[in-house]
């Protein structure tokens, strides 16, 4: 697994829990400072994706271990390793994605927003920055919706980087900010109608309350597999509250995100985000190509989505089927993990 320090990381090991027994796992992460790191049946510090020692190493690594999945942990490595995919047989054969096109929509709101045209499919309407015609298409936007708007980076994950444009001084700098997208505020929380005046409080951040998703799992053969609906809460990006939504127009919108999806070669994990638009509609929002910060909560609600895919890129039952759950809700809170000095000996450092 790349990128295993991250939460992604966290909670696909969480998600295997203590069903690692007929599996191996190698950890890959750019720092030496994550705990996941410690948690893996071996690691390696590597160069971090950008770097271009990176594909040489897990190149390499991939021939050394010769693994049944490779896992990306982070969005940048979707699209590097789709493209390696294309390129080293070795990696096509165990890359838990597709193919580098599809790679390519989820790693980019702009291509997000074509693709969802492509195929007559609702995704909030989105005007990229620093493009011809951007200035009038905002302005059009501006008159539908109104404020607030949203500005996100278009190659951006994790909430990072995304701002809050509350009136015209603000939209025109988002409009001097190279690289991003710029959104209608769907289902607005009221605590922006508050007046700022006073400045903002030291500790601030838009609640999010009414966010809701579908994560599917499109097998190595192509077909769309098991899917579930969720209704989560996010403080500061990170999920800590998750409650099943079987509501039928979001199944059905999140359906064919990922029917489109496996049509342009999606396989493995795939993950929709949505919103409720003013008229009561469903507006995806977002688009994964990964396992997401959800995925150990949707294990306790029977989903277990990392041994489905593990299996099916294994061909056999390499992660045996968990006990039944059906939670009602999953709390998430943080977790201390100290580590032994022995322990942190074990990390090797590539490449030397």
């Amino acid at each position: 697994m790349t990128g295993v320090g991250t939460l992604v990381g966290k909670v696909v090991l969480d998600a295997l829990g203590e069903r690692r027994g007929g599996i191996h796992l190698v950890g890959c992460n750019a720092t030496a400072d994550a705990p996941n790191l410690y948690r893996c049946d071996e690691a390696y510090v590597v160069p971090a994706t950008d770097d271009p020692r990176w594909r040489d190493v897990i190149l390499s690594l991939v021939r050394q271990y010769e693994p049944v999945a490779l896992i990306p942990g982070r969005d940048p490595d979707v699209e590097a390793l789709a493209a390696m995919a294309g390129e080293f047989p070795e990696i096509g054969q165990c890359f838990v994605g597709g193919s580098l096109a599809m790679a390519q929509v989820v790693s980019c709101k702009d291509r997000t927003a074509a693709f969802s045209r492509k195929h007559g499919l609702p995704y909030v309407e989105s005007v990229g920055t620093g493009h011809d015609g951007t200035v009038v298409a905002v302005a059009a936007l501006v008159s539908r919706h109104g404020f607030p708007l949203i500005a996100k980076p278009s190659a951006g994950s994790g909430s990072l980087g995304v701002r809050v444009l509350t009136g015209p001084d603000h939209l025109e700098a988002a409009l001097r900010l190279p690289g991003y997208v710029i959104q209608p505020f769907l289902d607005a929380p009221e605590e922006l109608s508050l007046s700022l005046e006073a400045g903002l409080p030291l500790f601030w951040e838009v609640p999010e309350t009414r966010l809701y998703g579908m994560q599917f799992v499109i097998r190595r053969d192509g077909t769309v597999g098991p899917s579930m609906g969720f209704h989560v809460t996010m403080v500061r990006g990170r999920l800590e509250d998750m409650r099943r939504c079987d509501e039928a127009g979001l199944q059905k919108v999140g359906q064919a995100f990922a029917e489109a999806a496996a049509a342009e070669g999606w396989r493995g994990p795939f993950n929709v985000q949505a919103k409720r638009a003013r008229g009561g509609s469903w507006q995806v929002i977002e688009l994964n190509g990964r396992f997401s910060g959800g995925t150990s909560s949707r294990r306790h609600f029977g989903f277990d989505e990392v041994a489905w895919v593990l299996n099916d890129w294994a061909g056999r039952a390499i992660i045996p089927p968990d006990e039944p759950r059906s939670a009602a809700r999953v709390l998430r809170y943080l977790s201390d993990y100290p580590l032994s000095g022995e322990a942190m000996k074990n990390v090797r450092h590539l490449p030397s």
